[in-house]
């Protein structure tokens, strides 16, 4: 599917995430599970995930807490809340705040790879303009924070005429 992808799972209820774990290793999907919003903020600069897949309310947080994680990570990653059952509520809280994606069960194929495909297509763009913007700054270009136009921290080429 996507070449070494790697999920970080941050769940503590086996019995939704299971069923996932296997779809996730049907699809080469390497995932390493851990239970609580620590244990995901130390492992994250370590194994650098590109996507993380969170259950709504942890130990110690909930996915806001992973979302607000992600915002401050050391590399962009992306965030897909997993739920119980199909919430649709819930559903517009993640998109409004901030996370991926939404997804519940049952874990299909074909709908879960689309999910994980454009989860990792969207950590790559970002990884990539964020390689690009440090590899500018070390080159002393100008900085964004000069008045150059800003989509989600980036700086963007305005066009002739605006």
């Amino acid at each position: 599917m996507i070449d070494r992808l790697f999920a970080l799972l941050v769940q503590n209820r086996p019995e939704v995430f299971e069923p996932l774990r296997m779809a996730l290793r049907d699809l080469s999907v390497e995932a390493y599970s851990v239970a609580t919003c620590q244990q995901a903020y130390d492992l994250i600069p370590q194994c650098k995930p590109q996507i993380i897949f969170t259950e709504s309310f942890l130990v110690d947080g909930s996915w806001i807490s992973i979302a607000e994680m992600a915002e401050v990570a050391n590399v962009p990653l992306s965030v897909i809340v997993v739920g119980a059952v199909p919430d649709t509520r819930l559903y517009l809280s993640v998109m409004e705040r901030g996370a991926f994606d939404f997804i519940a069960p049952p874990f299909e194929h074909e709908p879960l790879e689309f999910v994980i495909r454009s989860a990792a297509l969207n950590t790559s763009r970002c990884r990539k303009a964020v390689a690009k913007a440090a590899m500018a700054n070390s080159a002393g270009w100008p900085a964004a924070s000069m008045g150059q136009r800003q989509i989600n921290g980036f700086p963007v080429a305005r066009a002739k005429g605006i």
